[in-house]
């Protein structure tokens, strides 16, 4: 039932309080748009980069040399949601490059295992 329903039913009730659930705003999605590769992680070749959140693949690998700077479409974050760049080393584990809270439009650098790189997000 709606909350002008409830108000309704309980004015014609005569109930003089009502628990309302309070309204929720919708989280925002918001968009990688560009990734830039200041330091790669790999010694060997190119870092092969992806990204995920809740566990769940966004981007799907692309290759990355230091100074390659790169548009990237098609991958929507929610707001508030935590961000992880990772690192694909088949056979080996994939490297953790760092996770960042998306909280608005902005810069993220991620620095961990001896990668630099900044995602932009709008």
């Amino acid at each position: 039932m709606s909350s002008a329903r409830k108000v309704l039913a309980a004015v014609a009730l005569g109930v003089s309080a009502l628990a309302v659930a309070p309204l929720t705003a919708n989280a925002q999605t918001l968009h990688v748009t560009h990734i830039t590769c200041h330091e790669q992680e790999d010694n060997t070749g190119a870092d092969d980069i992806y990204l995920t959140v809740d566990g769940g693949t966004v981007m799907e690998s692309i290759q990355f040399v230091k100074g390659d700077s790169k548009d990237i479409s098609g991958v929507g974050i929610e707001q508030g949601k935590v961000l992880v760049m990772r690192e694909g080393d088949f056979p080996d584990e994939d490297d953790n490059l760092g996770q960042k809270a998306i909280t608005g439009p902005g810069t993220y650098e991620f620095t961990d295992d001896g990668a630099h790189y900044t995602v932009t997000v709008g």
